[in-house]
């Protein structure tokens, strides 16, 4: 019979997607090594929990200690939902009716602390976008904080008739310092040449020697 929506007479058949045989796996949460079997024919809509708990003992010939089912288009981690009494049964029916008739259900023949592995695993991912964005922040932050200098002053050039000079010059402007004068305001002075004295007779010149 094919799975549908409960008819008017309150009858339920839906596909049920049964995994047994396997292992839950943390972080991420995951189900594997495992058999798997559907169930189309059964109204479920007529049985309670714990009838319910009895058609998956005999289609996978075994006890179904802790038993779980997972809302439709979610992970494991953001859609597991326990199965364990007749409240957890009649959402277990919405779900798989708000799903299109279908749902997947899990046995843990292993009593795994699923619910504490999804604890931990949310925590995680919650660490790890926090550290993301103070990662974005801080990239953001260092690139406000960028002290530029400021640029190297630019000396204009002194055009000369000679293209070859116009190319290769470079002429200081007559206020240009030069870090190395000593002079007392820092412009750099002409030079002084000593003079001859056409009255002073060669060999008693003294040479004039620079400061």
């Amino acid at each position: 019979m094919m799975a549908g929506p409960s008819n008017a007479k309150g009858s339920t058949f839906i596909q049920v997607d049964v995994h047994y045989d396997g292992i839950f796996s943390p972080n991420p949460l995951i189900y594997y090594i495992n058999q798997n079997t559907s169930i189309t024919d059964v109204d479920f809509g007529g049985l309670n929990f714990k009838e319910f708990i009895y058609v998956l003992e005999d289609v996978t010939k075994g006890k179904c200690p802790d038993v779980y089912y997972c809302l439709g288009h979610k992970s494991m981690c953001d859609g597991l939902r326990p199965l364990t009494n007749d409240d957890d049964y009649t959402r277990f029916l919405d779900a798989a009716n708000g799903n299109k008739g279908k749902i997947n259900v899990y046995v843990d023949h292993y009593k795994e602390p699923v619910f504490e592995w999804i604890e931990e695993e949310k925590e995680e991912e919650g660490v790890d976008s926090e550290s993301s964005d103070e990662d974005k922040d801080s990239v953001m932050s260092d690139a406000l904080c960028v002290d530029h200098e400021p640029d190297e002053e630019v000396i204009p050039l002194t055009k000369s008739d000679d293209p070859f000079l116009n190319h290769i010059s470079v002429v200081p402007r007559d206020d240009f310092v030069d870090e190395d004068d000593d002079s007392d305001n820092g412009i750099k002075q002409a030079p002084i040449y000593p003079f001859h004295d056409t009255t002073q007779k060669w060999d008693t010149m003294q040479p004039i020697l620079g400061k």
